[in-house]
């Protein structure tokens, strides 16, 4: 899998090497080798280095009889870098460090183009390597890293991280000056000078058959509200459950919350619903991936609610939207850019729990809003398909200005 050829690639070859610092698994049975990952995102990133020629993920490899959440289609290689806990495992990253750099170094043997998502120290290790080999770099950035940093603050691990992360903030967006540079939502290009060579994007795994019809669902009765996200602390779960506590004294029993997700917090959630006497209302679905059964739970719901501290552009409401149910979510991050300033769904103040409750009884009482923001959100959702995003990032990585803007 990670072949050490010392040639360069051959003449006319098109293959995308992908750079994110995470972790892949690598399991093997009696029909072959599979290689996945947790993060939904990097299915995107497959499929736009195949339209570019071929993806060759870069990363930290461990060996497991049973495969993560997201299975890479046949054709998706992996270059194996020796396994890290962390970051914050100093020791471990030490040790690792010699094998990740031979394992990047033969890797760029089978690539032309890197695609590199940072700022992290790994990142700039291959960047480097990757220019020292005449590599074409582009640099991929997924979130505002301070802000992301900072909504972490209050755990002590992270405190140490601010500087160092500032001085990387600051080291990739004067790299981006110089590297065409991708980024996620117009937020974070504007904060990378919006210029002809950084490309915001949307990540999504929604495709053109995925999009939902307008449903006549019955918000007369019982209504269902949906969120999906971890239950980490820059996504604010415990102001969710104060939200739906208020719900419950505005509209004794009318109101049920399913919950996708897992994380540290989860917790927290359950005994803050039990302190609040909510906890019957509230239905715990753990980790669902992405796929059929996931848009069921969006397409059954009467209204989606995100309530982050910090964003990209959040995949989860193209998602939400795609499945025709009305949106309403925090003004952070490119969140707005998304909902076209509240045409698409309704915005509130991140943490502000009386401006979000009241943001879902308009939807559940105001019949013109919410057919406005379906309507709308379907509009969206059938512009920023998986084909159509994939297809206008792998144009703008190949160099061809037919990227365009999203």
């Amino acid at each position: 899998m990670n072949r050490r050829s010392r040639r360069s690639p051959a003449r006319g070859v098109r293959r995308l090497g992908v750079y994110v610092n995470v972790v892949y698994r690598v399991a093997s049975d009696a029909d072959g080798v599979t290689v996945s990952t947790d993060r939904a995102f990097l299915l995107f990133a497959s499929e736009v280095g195949r339209l570019v020629g071929g993806t060759l993920l870069f990363g930290r490899t461990v060996r497991s009889d049973v495969p993560s959440d997201y299975v890479f289609p046949a054709g998706v290689e992996l270059a194996e870098l020796p396994h890290y806990e962390s970051l914050h495992h100093l020791g471990q990253v030490t040790r690792a460090l010699p094998r990740s750099v031979a394992g990047i170094w033969c890797g760029l043997d089978r690539v032309d183009t890197v695609w590199v998502f940072g700022p992290n120290p790994f990142s700039f290790l291959f960047i480097v390597l990757a220019l020292a080999r005449r590599r074409r770099v582009v640099l991929g950035v997924r979130q505002d890293t301070m802000a992301y940093t900072r909504a972490r603050l209050h755990r002590g691990l992270w405190r140490p991280a601010l500087a160092p992360m500032a001085a990387m903030d600051w080291a990739y967006r004067a790299l981006a000056r110089r590297l065409p540079t991708t980024v996620v939502g117009p937020q974070i290009a504007r904060a990378y000078g919006d210029r002809p060579s950084v490309l915001p994007m949307v990540v999504t795994l929604v495709r053109q058959a995925d999009i939902a019809a307008p449903s006549s669902r019955d918000y007369g009765g019982s209504v269902g509200l949906l969120t999906v996200g971890r239950l980490d602390p820059e996504k604010n779960p415990l102001l969710l459950v104060d939200a739906l506590a208020a719900l419950d004294r505005a509209r004794p029993g009318r109101f049920r919350l399913t919950w996708v997700g897992r994380g540290p917090l989860e917790a927290a959630v359950v005994a803050r619903a039990r302190e609040l006497g909510v906890d019957q209302l509230i239905e715990l679905h753990g980790y669902v991936p992405f796929g059929p059964e996931l848009l069921s739970l969006y397409r059954a719901a009467h209204a989606f609610v995100h309530v982050s501290l910090t964003e990209g552009v959040p995949q989860v409401l193209v998602e939400a939207m795609a499945s025709a149910t009305p949106v309403v979510a925090t003004d952070v991050g490119g969140v707005s850019d998304l909902l076209e300033g509240g045409a698409a769904g309704l915005l509130v103040p991140p943490s502000d729990l009386e401006a979000l409750t009241g943001a879902v009884l308009r939807v559940c009482d105001d019949r013109n809003v919410r057919e406005s923001l379906i309507a709308r959100g379907l509009e969206l959702a059938e512009r920023l398909t998986f084909e159509a995003e994939a297809a206008r990032v792998a144009a703008f990585v190949r160099g061809s200005r037919a990227g365009g803007r999203s």
